[in-house]
């Protein structure tokens, strides 16, 4: 029985382990059935000998069993965290909004804590909204999720982009009326944001031309799936286009695939007598988006080398604080 039990908790070991890889890899469930298993079988069973072969055989790969897997892992990781968050002194938030590639709104939320005498950051939790959710309703997704994990009296900040939409307002004041101690802030590289959604008229229509040639192929599946025929064809570095409709920092990432899949969107446009095909035989135009691509390039290394030095000086001010409390006592 001895040996049984431990063989069953190796082989339910080995489950959990391919499943992250999966989840990682972001493939599909049944990879691990149809692929994984019988390459690791055959892979023990040449070196090995078939007993490996047999024991390996006891691990359950099926396209029922990674996705439990995957999702007992999430609820083990967000317990740790929960755990770390518990025994912090304080907390604080952060919090932007995003749109998935299913053209859902979602609300991530990120926390700062201390954990062994280090200040860390983690993603708390993302909360799907409604379309033109109201601050009340955004605030009751945090706060449902909050709802006995976590207590709002030991959270000491909110962080948002300080965008100019009501609802920013409206919910940094629900989460001060809950949490007593907590100051409102806004992200330190929104205002390099700013500067760069201001562009020149001449640019600025590059970069909507540029999102409606995406839209004309990703809004259809036939032109989705032709376009990767032609991308095959042609060799092209990149097989897939960027989505549109996310935030500042992906454009750059946009607007570069583009430029790189010129060709490729060149003879794609003609071959379906597309107006816009035009754009990437004017020499003007691609010189613009070129410059477009480094611009924005350059916002987000900025933005990130911003974000990456802020954390430094947190850490730091965290580091000198504690050591200042210990003189103290």
């Amino acid at each position: 029985m001895a040996t049984s039990t431990s063989s069953n908790l190796s082989a339910r070991r080995a489950s959990f382990l391919v499943a992250s890889r999966i989840a990682k890899a972001k493939m599909p469930f049944a990879v691990g059935e149809e692929l994984i298993l019988p390459a690791v079988k055959a892979v023990c069973r040449e070196l090995l000998g078939e007993a490996a072969a047999q024991k390996v055989a006891h691990v359950s790969l099926s396209p029922s069993t990674i996705p439990g897997g995957i999702d007992e892992i999430a609820e083990d990781i967000e317990a740790q965290l929960l755990e770390r968050i518990k025994a912090s002194p304080w907390y604080a938030l952060q919090v932007d909004e995003s749109i998935s590639v299913e053209n859902m709104a979602i609300m991530l939320v990120f926390v700062r804590y201390i954990f062994q005498e280090d200040v860390h950051t983690d993603m708390l939790c993302a909360c799907l909204l409604p379309t033109n959710a109201t601050a009340a309703e955004r605030f009751k997704s945090l706060n449902d999720y909050m709802s006995g994990k976590l207590n709002w009296s030991f959270c000491v900040g909110i962080c948002t982009d300080g965008a100019a939409a009501g609802w920013i307002s409206g919910f940094t004041t629900r989460v001060k009326e809950v949490a007593s101690e907590c100051e409102s802030t806004h992200y330190i590289i929104y205002g390099e944001m700013l500067v760069s959604q201001k562009l020149p008229p001449e640019l600025n229509s590059v970069l909507q031309d540029v999102i409606k040639i995406i839209n004309h192929i990703k809004v259809h599946a036939l032109n989705s799936h032709l376009f990767a025929q032609l991308w095959e064809e042609m060799d092209a570095e990149h097989i897939h286009l960027l989505y549109t409709e996310v935030k500042w920092l992906s454009k750059g990432g946009l607007l570069t695939r583009v430029f790189e899949l010129r060709e490729v969107l060149h003879r794609f446009l003609v071959e379906k007598q597309s107006p816009m095909a035009a754009h990437f035989s004017d020499t003007e135009w691609l010189a613009k988006l070129a410059y477009l691509c480094d611009i924005v390039n350059l916002f987000n290394e900025l933005s990130l080398s911003l974000q990456s030095r802020m954390t430094t000086v947190f850490k730091a001010a965290d580091k000198v604080a504690a050591f200042k409390a210990k003189l103290e006592l």
